[in-house]
């Protein structure tokens, strides 16, 4: 809120005006008067009345000399004096100041007495009247009209200067000068000569040719020494040095002529312009002995106010503060706008002394005393910032709001919006400093630095708010604006930081890297810890290795120097090196024993121990966590696992006792119910059903609404079905829904409900609870699973109707994930199927073909398109769709199993050597129930084809590639007994069949074999 001084070199606008009074100061040239001499050949009455009416135009009664001239002129036209009679009747209305009438007698008297004596006389005064009446044109192109024919060089001399002076009215500085210097150069000594000069530097001055003026100034005193004007020019010379920004030469030119200066006003001047000179070359103790001698030298000089200000600034530049605060009190308040900035000055001077409870009622008297002023809104900004800096937060925000709303236009409003922020964001109100930021950065001619922190602070307020997204690109934006300032170092370092807390990983990886490439960046420890991080959320866990490790050889003691080596065995952990992260977390241990975080490595060490399947050393860490560092908050964590431990090696006591001990030790542990539940599950493998029963009844009781309730619950139901009591599981679930209306798990036990009916084959009360759950859960995100499981229990309760309905129930309802509509749409086209209802299957078909095609059901519903139209009969759209599926989805298993679709098919059309292609190529590439089908077509196509060795040799060959289905085994074992019947070895023939009826009770294959059998029993 600084400035210069109000009156700074306040001389520099002030000029010597001659304008047109001179006119009257210097009297008209003395060849426009005619004398009062004895008329040649006149009469005694003529004489009388030429004296009479010039009398009285000397006397200055100008309207009865203009009636006596009028009655001369009259009276006497043949007179010698007719000439200068008409011209001073002319000039008597001039001097009334009728200049209408004064223009007309003029021009009449040129025109008629254009080669008079008077004639320039009379054009000089024609051009000063029409000055007069403002018709500068007129004015000009009469006084040019001397110009063209002097006869008397004088008045060519003052007519040229005259239109100088209407030019530089006229801000036509070049005209002006043109002409001052046709009127010094041109007609040498004329009354107006030493103006003509004055004028020129003045016109140079004005134009900014301070050089130039200068010359002309110096000329004057040169030319015309007894002028005047010198002792100005002198004054005017220092001036232009001045405004050349030549100080010293200003001082020394000044300093040699100030004697030569008998005037104490322009003495005044002169020393004034010293003094600025000082305080411009910013000599501030100079300048205010300077201004000191000035206000001692010239009591009541017309500067004496500004030089005071001058003064006080000067004792402010030298960091006087105290002296500066007196010296701006003591500005008169008659001089009102000097007088307020000298009452605010005095405040900010008070402050810097640190004189603050004075500079505050300072600060409040300015905005009390004129709250129009220019300098109220920075005076009530001031002492705001006082209030600030004093942590008086509450009132500093009163004050700033006041100059928001009273000055919104005012020059200090960007800054209290700004400052308002400030305020807020000391007292953590970080959404209200957000909006004062910003408005800070929407007022009209915001300084540049309030733009470069209200911008920052923006970001900032967004980022404690916790509005990552808009703190990145708050910083973001600022980075675009000012990327070479300052503050772009930090905005870069939180720019990453927001998009690492906001989840952007990738992009807040790209900032960390962009700050660590600048090697003296003051974040850059920070940023390489971030790179780390940013990998670490990326699951790239490699290069997560490599920027700690980097983080670590660079700042091997830094702050980050525990973490950073922890967070390598958390990398090698993830990355299941359990041998190098077990290395990692040692080390960590052995440097680091007594740092907070060191229980986490040690628990961390036994978590690997245990992943890479040691057990024991796993025991032993978890052990060591509890006595070294008993109090940690993993020591229930701890506890807990060597119980676990324990269970997975089948120790279910030892087990038991651990989870008590987690209970027991660490009441408030979150694992509580966990620990809780594990016991019931030891017992249960214990098969001491009754207390594993009584410990899973404690989850829910004591914490219904854990995660593991529900699961608690399922234990129930197992033990209880475990001792035969059915009923009483279904019970238990219907009980705790009742006790627990707004349970979590309320939705899930409902849904176990329903499948402890179904895994009980109850599927009709399966079907009921599923109808029930689908019927009162509509908003449910279970409800797809529910109907998906209804049709389930429908379709084994033998309602294949009402199955497929609710299986296009669940694939529509809403939420519905890929899997339930996937499953749901094809159990409903195979139903649809196996009833034959051929026009059914193929609509859900279509439908599943528009909503799947983009899924991993895409191949199965194309292959079972296909099935439809094989079991329809449709041969050709079967033979269509099964291709479709192989050069569609060539690497998946229903390709495959269109391949073997298509092989059956070769063979019913005798297309032996096709179904051969097709069968093989399937056979050697799989190992599972669609590669042993294969295999069986295989032998089948040479069986139907009557080759019977190579029948024999496929039907082998998958007794000994796919030994374990025993499906296709059998129906191979049939086929090689047929074969070996044709090639007349009935005992291999006979084998084969008993083979048949070892692995099969009932069946086609058992009825075949045993047919084949007693046949060669006849043969």
């Amino acid at each position: 809120m600084f400035g210069t001084p109000l009156g700074a070199l306040r001389i520099a606008n002030v000029r010597i005006w001659l304008g047109f009074l001179v006119v009257l100061m210097m009297g008209f040239p003395s060849e426009l008067r005619s004398q009062n001499l004895p008329l040649p050949n006149s009469t005694i009455a003529e004489e009388q009345d030429y004296a009479f009416a010039y009398g009285l135009f000397r006397d200055g009664l100008f309207q009865n000399a203009a009636a006596q001239f009028a009655s001369f002129v009259k009276k006497h036209p043949q007179s010698i004096k007719v000439q200068d009679a008409q011209f001073l009747h002319a000039d008597c209305f001039f001097e009334m100041e009728k200049f209408g009438d004064a223009a007309r007698e003029f021009s009449a008297f040129i025109k008629q007495y254009p080669a008079s004596p008077f004639s320039d006389n009379a054009r000089f005064k024609l051009g000063d009247t029409y000055a007069r009446l403002n018709r500068k044109i007129d004015a000009i192109e009469t006084y040019k009209s001397i110009l063209d024919q002097p006869r008397n060089p004088a008045v060519a001399g003052e007519a040229a200067y005259w239109i100088g002076e209407i030019y530089f009215k006229d801000s036509d500085l070049a005209n002006a000068l043109k002409y001052y210097t046709l009127s010094f150069e041109g007609y040498p000594g004329h009354r107006l000569q030493d103006y003509a000069a004055y004028s020129a530097g003045w016109a140079n001055q004005k134009k900014g040719e301070y050089a130039r003026a200068a010359e002309w100034y110096r000329l004057l005193i040169e030319k015309l020494p007894q002028s005047a004007l010198v002792p100005s020019a002198r004054v005017k010379i220092g001036e232009c040095y001045f405004s050349l920004k030549e100080y010293k030469r200003a001082i020394d030119e000044l300093a040699e002529t100030r004697t030569k200066i008998d005037s104490a006003a322009l003495r005044g001047d002169a020393d004034y312009i010293v003094a600025e000179s000082y305080y411009s070359l910013n000599d501030f103790e100079n300048a205010a002995r300077k201004y000191e001698s000035f206000l001692k030298d010239y009591p009541g000089h017309r500067l004496t106010n500004e030089v005071q200000y001058a003064m006080a600034w000067s004792f402010f530049k030298s960091r006087r503060f105290a002296e500066a605060a007196d010296a701006f009190g003591r500005i008169p308040s008659g001089e009102l706008e000097l007088a307020r900035a000298a009452a605010y000055r005095k405040g900010v001077a008070e402050k810097l002394a640190a004189h603050r409870s004075n500079a505050l009622a300072s600060f409040r008297q300015v905005y009390e005393k004129d709250r129009q002023s220019d300098y109220a809104d920075n005076a009530l900004y001031d002492a705001g910032l006082i209030l600030f800096e004093d942590k008086k937060l509450d009132e500093a925000i009163g004050l700033f709001r006041k100059v928001v709303t009273e000055y919104s236009r005012g020059d200090a409003a960007a800054d209290a919006s700004m400052m308002l922020g400030e305020c807020y964001a000391g007292i953590s109100a970080f959404d209200s400093a957000r909006v004062y930021y910003g408005k800070a950065l929407n007022v009209e001619g915001t300084s540049f630095e309030t733009k470069v922190n209200s911008l920052y602070q923006v970001a900032w307020s967004n980022f404690k708010l916790r509005n990552y997204k808009e703190s990145a690109s708050g910083f973001s934006r600022f980075l675009t604006a000012y990327a070479g300032h300052p503050r772009s170092l930090e905005a870069q370092y939180w720019l990453a930081e927001s998009d690492y807390l906001g989840g952007d990983y990738k992009n807040a990886l790209k900032h960390y890297l962009d700050v660590v490439k600048n090697s003296t960046h003051p974040r850059r420890e920070e940023s390489m810890y971030g790179i780390g991080w940013s990998h670490y959320r990326l699951n790239d866990f490699p290069r997560a290795i490599d920027a700690f490790e980097r983080l670590i050889l660079s700042f091997p003691s830094g702050k980050f120097s525990f973490d950073a080596r922890l967070r390598l065995g958390d990398c090698y952990f993830q990355q299941k090196d359990y041998k190098k992260a077990a290395g990692a977390y040692r080390t960590v241990i052995r440097l680091f024993a007594k740092n907070e975080g060191a229980d986490y490595a040690l628990y961390q060490l036994g978590q690997t121990y245990y992943r890479s399947g040691d057990h024991d050393q796993a025991t032993d860490q978890f052990a060591a966590l509890l006595t070294t560092y008993p109090k940690s908050n993993l020591a229930d964590d701890a506890q807990f696992a060597v119980g676990w431990i324990k269970f997975q090696r089948k120790d279910f006591l030892g087990a038991i006792r651990d989870f008590q001990a987690t209970i027991s030790s660490y009441p408030a542990s979150d694992l509580i119910p966990r620990a809780t539940y594990s016991i019931g599950d030891a017992y249960y493998n214990l098969r001491q059903y009754g207390p594993a029963e009584k410990a899973y009844r404690e989850v829910l009781q004591r914490y219904p609404k854990s995660p593991v309730a529900a699961d608690a619950l399922t234990g129930i139901q197992y033990c209880l079905v475990a001792q035969g009591k059915s009923k009483e599981a279904v019970g238990a679930i219907d009980d705790y829904v009742k006790e627990n209306p707004t349970s979590p798990n309320t939705e899930q036990l409902e849904i176990k409900k329903a499948e402890l009916f179904f895994s009980q084959r109850q599927f009709l009360d399966a079907a009921i609870a599923y109808r029930a759950f689908a019927r009162q859960r509509k908003s449910s995100a279970l409800r797809p699973q529910a109907l998906f499981w209804l049709g389930k229990s429908l379709q084994e309760a033998d309602s294949a109707l009402a199955a497929s309905g609710a299986y296009q129930e669940a694939a529509d309802a809403p939420g519905a994930s890929v899997n339930i509509r996937g499953n749901a749409l094809l159990e409903s086209a195979r139903i649809f199927l196996k009833l034959k209802s051929y026009e059914q299957a193929y609509k859900v078909l279509a439908d599943a073909e528009n909503t799947l095609s983009t899924t991993e059901f895409a191949p199965e519903v194309a292959y079972t398109k296909g099935l439809v139209f094989l079991d329809n009969n449709a041969l050709d759209d079967a033979k269509t769709a099964f291709e479709f599926v192989v050069s569609k989805y060539p690497a998946t298993v229903e390709a495959d199993k269109a391949r073997n679709a298509l092989a059956r098919m070769a063979i019913a059309a005798k297309q032996y050597s096709t179904a051969q292609e097709l069968a093989q190529a399937v056979a050697t590439s799989r190992t599972d129930e669609v590669g042993a089908e294969a295999q069986y077509l295989s032998g089948l196509a040479f069986e139907q084809n009557e080759e019977w060795q190579q029948a024999v040799t496929a039907y082998q060959r998958l007794r000994y590639v796919f030994p374990s289905h025993e499906r296709w085994l059998a129906r191979a074992y049939v086929g090689l007994g047929h074969s070996y019947e044709q090639v007349h070895d009935s005992a291999k023939a006979r084998e084969s069949y008993q083979q048949v009826l070892k692995m099969l009770q009932s069946g086609a294959e058992f009825d075949e074999a045993t047919l084949r059998l007693t046949n060669l029993g006849r043969e």
